[in-house]
């Protein structure tokens, strides 16, 4: 596959061949898109924290921008959805994703017009190099980031993503 241009969205991960979703509108996963498109629709929902959805939720920001229309998905690769990716969210290693916290079940699936790129507060808190691909590789800028934590939006945001406590 090859990067995509000015309103196209293309999902790598696509639902035949993702291991645990299968549902038309799921775009979790690898989603690639252009930085024109993404500021568009204002980027990602702020009201999630580690607890899953956020996908859904930007979907519905594409579908918003029209750009679910034009989205790709790969086709007739030799694996299937057992063998092409896999799915690592164990319950066991971060228990609060599967915690429900204040208003999360209203707050899921429901398009957010409040939050968004726009809005989001961070901070660089470092930078480093990494190559990628030995020593002739690629080499990349990673940025190290700490999102601003506001406990009256987001109550969820400051638990620790290995907590045992039953927060419901």
């Amino acid at each position: 596959y090859s990067y995509p241009g000015i309103g196209v969205v293309r999902h790598i991960s696509s639902p035949q061949y993702h291991p645990k979703y299968s549902y038309a509108k799921f775009i979790g996963g690898v989603l690639m898109l252009t930085l024109e498109d993404y500021k568009m629709v204002n980027g990602m929902s702020n009201k999630y924290w580690g607890w899953g959805l956020e996908d859904d939720e930007f979907y519905l920001r594409l579908r918003d921008a029209n750009l679910t229309d034009r989205m790709e998905r790969p086709l007739n690769l030799t694996t299937d959805r057992r063998n092409t990716f896999r799915h690592l969210h164990d319950a066991r290693v971060r228990p609060r994703d599967r915690f429900v916290i204040g208003d999360q079940r209203k707050m899921s699936r429901r398009r957010d017009r409040s939050t968004g790129l726009d809005s989001v507060k961070y901070h660089i808190a470092g930078r480093s190099l990494l190559r990628i691909g030995g020593v002739n590789g690629t080499l990349v800028s990673v940025l190290h980031v700490e999102l601003h934590c506001d406990m009256s939006w987001t109550p969820y945001c400051r638990l620790p993503s290995s907590t045992k406590t039953d927060l419901k």
